[in-house]
């Protein structure tokens, strides 16, 4: 819920910028806002891909002890 507050304020904001005619400064604060949650999901997705990789690797070795 924080993250939907933060991503109302930062388009509230751009939308007031654009109103008085400041659209590069809208421009920049969008942009700003799009680059920090898309580092989010790149890490999130590095993350679910280590722990798939992970659970993977232990099926692998409880099948080989299972002698499939």
């Amino acid at each position: 819920m924080i993250e939907t507050i933060a991503t109302l304020d930062i388009i509230n904001l751009a939308i007031k910028q654009i109103e008085d005619g400041k659209v590069n400064d809208a421009k920049q604060g969008l942009s700003t806002y799009s680059d920090k949650l898309q580092k989010e999901v790149n890490e999130f997705d590095k993350w679910a891909t280590n722990q798939s990789n992970i659970e993977e690797s232990i099926q692998l070795e409880i099948d080989s002890e299972l002698g499939k």
